[in-house]
């Protein structure tokens, strides 16, 4: 019996020790199902809170390149009711499944359930000026930017179960194409034969070709391409020369892109961080297109024609020609001898929208009206405030066929010659919707002291944009007709110095043709063999050209050397060439934004449900 009663109460005893060890088990189980339950309420309520800070972004980033703006400093608002420089009012820019609130600050609203279910997560978040209210909005201008500070306040809550805010600061950098050396709507090939040095901003939104037959020299901090960036060429495979481009530390130092080196290239990611550490990047890197706003029309009777404080239309009665001028307020229609000669006809040999024939005698010429630019502002007595110069023929006919690879054998290419035009008579802007000649200096800079210097911000827009030298003589452009060149010898060019932005046009390359590339943007037709153009400004390359669609080769002109760089005095917003904010877009280059911070209920400035 002893033996039995010890036997039941250790079986006792132990059915005890087993009931408690079940009672601590089953506690810590349920003590473990709260812990667990805790941190996945506070990691989907950190998720809802950053997807605020997120969509915030997003509204920033559409708001930032949207195409109606064209300010540098646009107002851009997510507070308030009024309607701002994008067109609508903070409130219209709620996505779909959000509210507006007005509640300063004002915010916006969603809600979501967590992946795996739970509890309804209410998400609402607010973006602000991030300066102080007399710092311009959040505008701060640099040397070459703009940039606007904002700050994102986001705060996730599920009512009487946990809390979380969050802030971080984001600033939206605009540059206006001005800035850039080298903008390209379409694919941008530099593929120069002599060396060519380039200094300053480059972009594509297509693709980016590079080589060279001897050596190409980029000293950049940004290099960018929205599609892909090869070494090579577009019109065939063959690769070569040197391609060299600085490295972040703008020091000077270069870094060679070897064949291979680029986008095709498994490593490339590998490559471009550590060879240039983050001044080329192509889609794989992050550079993305920059939303342009469409360039105004710039046909006869549209936008810059209609705002011209000049604008000239030649007008050709059965060959006698006449110019129709408006400016200060009236309409005139006078002779070239009323003009003093400030508009006269002339005719010039284009071999590029005219190449050579088998009998060269029955080469066909342009008609071309030179403009005089400093005659032009005597014989008018008037030079417009707003600086800009409308210029159109009325005999000229467009390239129609739609093939943009071949040129219309219908069409009739006819232009327009800048000429004495060394120092301009104030800050200008060309435009003609037709090929524009530029002959000799242009827009020199004549001192290095900004009050002696006689350069004045300028930008030419134009169907294509032809260089002449100072040593252009038009009755000699018809060289390869034996009776007026018995040598059959190209026009040889002289150093000639052109500072301006050219807005232009150009031909697309194909397989097999090649549209001569960023090399002859601004076109050639005369010997430059060991002469220098020198060029500061800008190439911008936003459209096709409709009339001066010839084919590039290398027969009608000898390559010169390049000395083509940014122009140094675009640094100062207010050197800009004329009405720019106007005339032409701005580009967002994107976003830059802090890592998020926590927020406590006392810091956050929203207002917030209880939990």
């Amino acid at each position: 019996m002893k033996r039995k009663g010890s036997a039941l109460i250790l079986v006792t005893a132990l059915s005890s020790l087993l009931l408690l060890v079940a009672i601590a088990t089953s506690v810590n189980s349920v003590s473990d199902i709260k812990i667990t339950s805790e941190e996945k309420i506070r990691t989907d309520l950190e998720f809802a809170c950053e997807s605020g800070l997120n969509r915030a972004k997003t509204k920033i980033e559409q708001s930032f390149n949207n195409k109606n703006l064209n300010a540098l400093e646009p107002f851009i608002s997510f507070q308030g009711t009024d309607v701002d420089d994008t067109g609508v009012k903070p409130e219209e820019k709620a996505f779909n499944d959000e509210d507006f609130t007005l509640a300063g600050p004002d915010y916006y609203s969603f809600s979501v359930i967590p992946a795996g279910g739970g509890k309804q997560i209410f998400v609402q978040y607010a973006i602000s000026n991030g300066r102080d209210d007399d710092e311009n909005n959040g505008w701060l201008k640099s040397q070459a930017y703009t940039t606007n500070k904002l700050k994102i306040e986001s705060m996730a809550y599920i009512p009487g179960s946990g809390w979380v805010g969050m802030s971080k600061d984001v600033y939206a950098k605009r540059t206006t194409l001005f800035m850039y050396q080298i903008f390209f709507q379409n694919d941008l090939e530099i593929l120069p034969g002599p060396n060519f040095n380039l200094s300053g901003l480059i972009h594509t939104n297509e693709n980016l070709y590079l080589n060279s037959n001897a050596t190409l020299s980029i000293y950049s901090d940004s290099v960018t391409a929205a599609g892909t960036i090869t070494r090579g060429r577009l019109d065939s495979n063959a690769v070569g020369g040197t391609v060299n481009i600085t490295s972040e530390n703008k020091d000077g130092d270069m870094e060679s892109m070897s064949n291979g080196q680029d986008s095709s290239n498994d490593e490339w990611v590998d490559i471009a961080t550590s060879k240039w550490q983050g001044v080329v990047k192509d889609k794989s890197l992050g550079a993305t297109k920059l939303e342009v706003p469409q360039l105004k029309s710039f046909q006869p009777d549209g936008y810059y024609s209609q705002q011209a404080g000049i604008n000239i239309k030649v007008k050709n009665n059965s060959g006698t020609i006449s110019y129709e001028v408006k400016y200060n307020g009236t309409t005139q229609t006078f002779t070239s001898a009323q003009l003093n000669g400030a508009l006269a006809e002339t005719t010039v040999y284009d071999y590029r929208e005219y190449p050579s024939g088998s009998t060269p005698k029955n080469n066909k010429s342009e008609k071309i009206t030179n403009v005089d630019i400093n005659k032009l502002k005597t014989a008018l007595n008037y030079y417009p405030d707003n600086g800009l110069v409308y210029m159109t023929r009325e005999d000229a006919i467009a390239d129609n066929d739609g093939n943009e690879f071949s040129p219309d054998a219908n069409r009739v290419v006819r232009g327009f010659k800048l000429i004495n035009g060394s120092t301009l008579p104030d800050a200008t802007t060309f435009v003609s919707n037709q090929p524009v000649y530029i002959q000799g200096d242009f827009n020199k800079h004549t001192s290095t002291d900004v009050m002696q210097d006689t350069w004045k911000p300028c930008a030419v827009i134009s169907d294509s944009i032809t260089l002449l030298s100072n040593s252009w003589n038009d009755s000699k452009s018809n060289w390869k007709y034996s009776a007026v060149n018995p040598g059959l010898q190209m026009p040889v060019a002289s150093n000639t110095q052109y500072n301006t932005v050219f807005l232009t046009g150009n031909v697309p390359t194909k397989y097999g043709q090649y549209s001569g590339g960023l090399e002859n943007f601004p076109r050639f037709l005369e010997n430059w063999g060991g002469k220098t153009v020198d060029i500061s400004g800008g190439f911008i390359q936003l459209f096709r050209s409709q009339y001066a669609t010839g084919l590039w080769n290398g027969s009608y002109y000898g390559a010169p050397t390049r000395d083509w760089k940014s122009e140094s005095r675009f640094t100062d917003l207010n050197d800009l060439p004329p009405g720019f904010a106007d005339l032409f877009p701005s580009a967002s280059i994107g976003l830059t934004s802090s890592n998020w911070q926590p927020i406590s209920k006392n810091e956050a400035e929203m207002s917030f449900c209880d939990e």
